[in-house]
């Protein structure tokens, strides 16, 4: 045998990383053994050739002989040099420096990073949290300056309303005596409905001035005509449920309440104010329920109200009360009322009379009464800020000195006590907004008598704990628990690296030491070079010699095939063809179970002659196949819409799919109106008869059951029913690729399936007579029921078929024992060796080739 071609043998059967070792060794084990005995024997390994190489070299050492002599220690290993131990010496500490260098630099690198994310998460959070603040601000100022707007526009409006109906112009010209202060209007309460609605108040009345030496006993007789108007019989008539002084009337007149809290008749008198003779009852109200009992009563006799109503009379302007505590109010709500001034007469020009200067003359007017709307300052903060914004606190200031805070989150306002609540760390936050109430500042000047008022704002813990969160320290430690993951990963990678270099060293070192002790220094260089140029040569050319490989493979295995079988084929020779089928049906069996199929750059286009893969193909030898076809379909399907077709159909193989999921049984496909199922594919199945007979059973209910239902529902499918027909034996399958790769079935067993279908009739299950012994061994003669006579099929001649019902428990029929020649010899209800894979194929391919007409000893 030619030294390079053995070589080249030898080394092929290694691995890539000891391919160099198996040549060399090879070599080395062929000279020797040639020169011993003049014909070379392939070993199967490198150290089986180094064991012969070994004994070679000890027998050679006993005896004296041998074609070489003894090899020294000195010359069978390699030592290193002091300049070469120094140099590696080197060399790791450059490494040990290196690694240094670097887990510095992660750590720097991790401290760098990790400072920076936190100081820009913590400023990008504070920003966010200044923004939202700022935002919020502007929403409450812009909200509680609007809401004193609407109260003074709408008390403006009102107020003109009565000017406009009770004005001494219109009195004029309607040739009428000056009606106040006895003004009542009607419909009070229709005109003061939506205004009080809009202007977001609790309550708003009209309040005459009355003067009391000079219209008090007038007014008082006409509010006793005119109480009628008020809207509550209980202020004309005393209610005798009630007791004094619940049950007062109007006709009671002004009243007041003593230092006691005691109802008494208003003695006309205001200790304190600058019109002390001037009474301010309340008259007309709306909503009047709840406030009916404060109809009559004197607004000027009370401290808070009195300096309001003194302001508006002086200055003429609207003004607000210092804050009250309403007597509705059973908790702490701090409330306000604004007063309104109601002229005798709207402010004009005469066009021609003019003063000293040239200007014309402003007519006088004077404040008749007043509007007042009562209120409550939380109703100013409500429905402000979205629900995201939580605990902005607001601190309601008066010129008077009084303190009152609220804390806001979206539309809820809670009040949180008098006096300034909020934190003094946010003191730097603090935001004023003053309330101006219409141009009073610019028709009377800037009065610091006025009572204003002053909201304050300022953020919470709660507030900006919605923004400044706990992200800068979740985010630096993440980014620590990287860099340090990192550095982790760093060091295990460097130390299998480190240790894959050591085995790898360590392994080179013994195949130098091995190579060194076989060949001189001049052999070894162009020993490695040949190995060289054998590498690049496969490289270069690998897929024509893997090829060329496979041509030779094969045309070896036909030369074995075609010498004399009267060798007997191996243990381990039966047992990879087992395991190669085997394969084959896994494939198979992938492909069933939903495996895509392959593409078409990968679709073999010669694989007849082992330049791609092999098909995808196996024989099955214990299969049944039933076909399934509707009776009558054909002419249902000419009479009705496709929609209808469909319909039935798409029902009906719904619920086989469902079944067949259920029994286990596989779903080949439907042609048209026919539906198609197979057992004992892929998986071999032993009772693969009966449980497609199940299969069939069920099938036929659920059709009827299908039928009866689409029939109610006027499709007319009462009529229809399905015929059945089942048989049992050997089939070729695989997997037919191509453009659109599909699995297919041939062989004569799908023929006899199909015949057994077409001459069966509506709503029977017809079997062969292989599928009914298959039958009788597994249900010991239970379903079968012997059809009379026998039935022509299409290239089959006269068969005899049997019916199968699940009622039927005890059969007569007989069987010929030719019935299923191609079961195995042995019972088949014991095959339990089938759940071995590679036992089952195997004995299943053995006993088909035997029926071919090969034996056992003459298979290759």
């Amino acid at each position: 045998m030619d030294s390079s071609i053995y070589t080249t043998a030898a080394a092929s059967a290694e691995e890539d990383d000891v391919n160099l070792i198996s040549s060399t060794a090879s070599t080395v084990g062929e000279t020797n053994s040639s020169s011993r005995s003049g014909r070379g024997s392939i070993t199967s390994s490198p150290g089986s050739i180094l064991r012969s190489r070994r004994n070679s070299r000890t027998s050679s050492t006993q005896d004296g002989s041998g074609d070489h002599p003894p090899i020294s220690r000195s010359t069978s290993e390699s030592a290193s040099s002091p300049a070469d131990e120094a140099h590696q010496e080197k060399q790791n500490r450059k490494v040990c420096m290196l690694r240094g260098a670097m887990i510095a630099t992660l750590l720097t690198a991790t401290i760098v990073v990790a400072t920076l994310v936190y100081l820009y998460v913590t400023r990008d959070e504070e920003k966010i949290f200044r923004t939202q603040y700022m935002d919020s601000v502007s929403k409450v100022a812009e909200a509680f300056q609007y809401g004193i707007d609407t109260k003074h526009d709408t008390a403006s409006t009102f107020s003109a309303i009565y000017t406009s109906v009770y004005g001494d112009v219109v009195q004029q010209i309607e040739a009428r005596k000056t009606v106040w202060p006895n003004a009542t209007l009607p419909f009070f309460a229709e005109k003061a409905k939506d205004l009080l609605q809009i202007s977001n108040g609790r309550a708003m009345s009209f309040n005459p001035i009355i003067t009391q030496n000079v219209n008090r006993l007038e007014w008082e007789a006409h509010a006793t005509e005119s109480a009628w108007l008020l809207g509550d019989k209980s202020l004309i008539k005393p209610d005798p449920d009630l007791a004094w002084p619940n049950n007062r009337t109007v006709s009671f007149g002004i009243y007041s309440r003593d230092a006691d809290r005691n109802v008494v008749y208003d003695p006309g008198y205001a200790p304190g104010s600058r019109y002390e003779d001037v009474l301010v009852p309340v008259w007309q109200i709306h909503p009047i329920k709840t406030n009916e009992k404060a109809v009559m009563f004197n607004l000027h006799s009370e401290k808070n109200r009195q300096r309001a109503l003194d302001d508006m009379l002086e200055y003429q302007v609207p003004t607000l009360t210092a804050i009250l505590q309403l007597v509705q109010d059973s908790e702490t709500r701090p409330s306000s009322i604004l007063f309104f001034p109601v002229f005798d007469n709207f402010e004009r020009r005469e066009e021609k009379v003019f003063d000293d200067v040239g200007m014309p003359i402003v007519n006088e007017t004077n404040v008749v009464g007043s509007i007042s709307i009562v209120f409550s300052w939380d109703t100013l903060l409500q429905r402000i800020l979205p629900n995201y914004i939580k605990g902005m606190i607001c601190v309601l200031q008066s010129s008077i000195g009084q303190e009152y805070s609220y804390s806001v989150s979206g539309n809820d306002v809670t009040f949180l006590g008098e006096g300034d609540k909020h934190d003094s760390k946010y003191d730097e936050y603090k935001q004023v907004v003053e309330a101006t109430l219409g141009n009073t500042e610019e028709q009377i000047g800037q009065v610091d008598y006025l009572i204003t008022y002053t909201l304050v704002m300022y953020p919470s813990q709660t507030f900006e704990n919605e923004y400044v969160t706990n992200r800068a320290a979740i985010y630096t430690a993440g980014v620590v628990l990287i860099f340090l993951c990192t550095s982790a990963l760093f060091l295990l990678y460097d130390y299998l690296v480190e240790d894959r270099q050591q085995k790898t060293a360590l392994f080179a070192r013994q195949s130098a030491n091995i190579v060194d002790s076989m060949f001189p220094a001049g052999f070894r260089e162009r020993l490695y070079k040949s190995h060289q140029n054998n590498t690049n040569n496969i490289n270069s050319g690998g897929t024509a010699s893997r090829r060329s490989s496979d041509e030779g493979t094969v045309k070896s295995s036909n030369k074995t095939n075609g010498e004399k079988r009267g060798r007997s084929q191996s243990p381990s020779r039966r047992l990879s063809t087992a395991v190669g089928k085997n394969r084959v049906t896994l494939q198979i069996d992938k492909f069933m179970k939903g495996v895509r199929s392959a593409p078409k750059d990968h679709i073999p286009t010669d694989c007849y002659n082992g330049k791609d893969d092999k098909p995808i193909a196996d024989l099955f030898l214990d299969t049944s196949i039933m076909f399934a076809d509707i009776v009558g379909f054909t002419n249902w399907s000419t009479k009705r819409s496709p929609n209808d077709v469909f319909r039935l159909l798409e029902r009906l193989f719904w619920e086989f799919d469902e079944l067949a999921a259920l029994h286990n049984v596989f779903k080949l496909g439907t042609i048209g109106d026919c539906y198609i199922a197979v057992t004992g594919i892929p998986d071999p199945i032993e009772d693969h008869a009966s449980v497609l007979t199940q299969f069939a059973f069920a099938a036929r209910d659920k059709v009827r059951e299908v039928c009866a239902q689409l029939d109610a529902e006027g499709l007319d499918t009462r009529q229809l029913d399905m015929r059945f027909g089942i048989h049992s034996g050997a089939i070729t399958a695989g997997v037919l690729r191509g453009t659109k790769s599909r699995f297919e079935l041939f062989g004569d067993t799908i023929n006899t399936a199909s015949r057994m279908e077409s001459t069966s009739i509506g709503g029977k299950i017809q079997v062969s007579a292989e599928t009914a012994e298959l039958i009788r061994l597994d249900r010991g003669g239970k379903w079968l029921v012997k059809r009379d006579g026998m039935v022509t099929a299409k290239g089959k001649g006269l068969l005899q078929t049997y019916w199968v019902e699940p009622d039927v428990t005890d059969s007569i029929v007989s069987f010929s024992d030719e019935v299923i020649d191609h079961l195995p010899s042995d019972n088949v209800n014991s095959l339990d060796e089938s759940k071995s894979s590679e036992r089952y194929y195997q004995h299943e391919y053995e006993r088909q080739e035997e029926k071919e007409g090969f034996f056992a000893d003459e298979k290759v």
